[in-house]
């Protein structure tokens, strides 16, 4: 850090007063592109009380001095310690190079974080591109509310686990584009567990139906959709698409397409009939079985009050049945 400090100051992008070191935005004419905003108004800076150890108002600390009760390091501009922006232009070089291929962050970072990393590792490194390409991931909401600790509705992946199925919670993320904020609600879940069951419950009529030889297929649809800035809502339409060609189908093709495109998306890659029975580990499926036994049993000798009375006692066990021509099928209730 103390290094990349130096630096700057010995090419003139940064300047030391009054214990601090600071990066001077007017000597950086791209500061403000990646935001968009106009470097003329950040270097003036708005009817805000500044410094007076600074140049211009949108000028940041790279060094600030310390207090005896807070950290600090020994430096040649005295006792003290970085700001968080060299920090992270230090770290970056030290450990991926002058220039990295993607930087990505919240779109709260994106000024003046990203900003300043820009300007201090872009004048560091003899005018090389910090970062190729960047991504800002917009905020996840829950009622309308950012997330954040001191409001107390932060919800922890580890507890959502205990609630939802993962796949659920993964096509939640991904019906909305990165860059947009997300809001998080129950209802939302519910949704996406139901489009998975409908997607499962494709693959699990169409089981006894083997997948053409070699790997799956990667839809090119659902490729482009990716392609394009990770537009993950037209991917899933586009799976969507593949779910209901493969329901009408039934075709080996159709299934293979659908199974590709899910594993593009990290989707449908359990086996049908374990989507269905999750959550059962408190269910003895043995028993389960044996009843169904019994029940086909009863109907075979035409015993239908028999029959119905199995069913009503699987009910009870919050167990549902489906009989088809294939067979019964059973999964666990969902409440």
């Amino acid at each position: 850090i103390i290094a990349m400090i130096e630096n700057l100051l010995d090419n003139g992008y940064a300047y030391a007063a009054e214990g601090h070191v600071l990066f001077d935005v007017g000597s950086f004419p791209a500061y403000g592109e990646l935001s968009g905003r106009d470097p003329e108004e950040l270097i003036a800076g708005a009817r805000v009380e500044v410094a007076p150890y600074k140049r211009n108002a949108g000028d940041f600390v790279l060094w600030k001095p310390s207090t005896p009760e807070l950290p600090g390091w020994d430096s040649p501009w005295g006792r003290g310690r970085p700001g968080w922006h060299i920090e992270c232009s230090a770290m970056s070089a030290a450990h991926l190079g002058d220039t990295i291929d993607i930087h990505a962050g919240g779109v709260d970072l994106l000024f003046p974080h990203h900003e300043n990393e820009i300007a201090q590792s872009t004048c560091a490194h003899g005018g090389k591109v910090f970062a190729r390409w960047w991504m800002h991931n917009g905020m996840l909401t829950f009622g309308g509310r950012k997330m954040s600790k001191s409001l107390g509705n932060v919800l922890l992946v580890h507890e959502l686990l205990q609630l939802h199925p993962p796949e659920a919670l993964r096509l939640r993320l991904l019906s909305g584009h990165y860059r947009q904020p997300l809001d998080w609600s129950e209802a939302a879940i519910a949704q996406a567990t139901g489009t998975l069951d409908g997607w499962y419950r494709v693959l699990r009529d169409l089981a006894s139906v083997e997948l053409p030889p070699g790997e799956l297929p990667v839809p090119e649809r659902i490729e482009a959709a990716l392609c394009d800035d990770l537009n993950t809502p037209q991917a899933l339409a586009e799976l969507s698409v593949l779910a209901d060609a493969a329901r009408q189908s039934g075709s080996a093709e159709a299934k293979a397409a659908l199974l590709g495109g899910g594993a593009l998306l990290g989707l449908l890659q359990q086996d049908a009939e374990t989507w269905f029975r999750r959550g059962e580990s408190t269910v003895d499926a043995t028993h389960i079985e044996d009843l169904l036994q019994q029940r086909q049993a009863a109907r075979a000798a035409r015993d239908f009050a028999r029959a119905d009375a199995i069913r009503d006692e699987l009910a009870a066990m919050n167990v549902a049945i489906e009989d088809s021509a294939q067979g019964t099928r059973w999964s666990i209730a969902k409440p």
